[in-house]
């Protein structure tokens, strides 16, 4: 059986749900009005870890330093899924030298898992 969830606020939601009954955005007007990065930003926030693990994975192919504080935050937000958070700082290194990737790794300076705080310690001396 599949689930389906909202795409702004992410509760589970009938196949047929036209509106969300948490948020109350139109689905269909919302998946029109935000571009497929925005979706993947947006998605490191999904309840499903596989699916935010997806996402995680696509940002860093995609190389956009739009991503670079979204994945920070997900690996803040989801900070028990190391083995997440480890993916995020290997997507964060794809990313091309910006603010936000720096900053990134710096918010990842604060991690409870000593090993990504030292990995992201690593990627600000490169």
């Amino acid at each position: 059986m599949v689930t389906f969830f909202c795409p702004n606020c992410f509760i589970k939601l009938p196949a047929t749900a036209v509106v969300c009954p948490n948020c109350g955005i139109n689905i269909e007007s919302w998946q029109q009005q935000h571009s497929y990065l925005d979706k993947l930003i947006q998605s490191l926030k999904h309840p499903i870890s596989e699916a935010r693990m997806g996402c995680i994975i696509t940002l860093g192919n995609l190389r956009n330093p739009k991503a670079a504080i979204p994945l920070a935050e997900c690996a803040l937000t989801y900070s028990i899924d190391v083995w997440q958070a480890m993916e995020i700082i290997r997507s964060l290194r794809k990313l091309p030298d910006s603010p936000e990737k720096e900053t990134a790794f710096k918010m990842l300076l604060e991690h409870p898992s000593s090993v990504i705080r030292q990995e992201a310690a690593t990627s600000l001396m490169k």
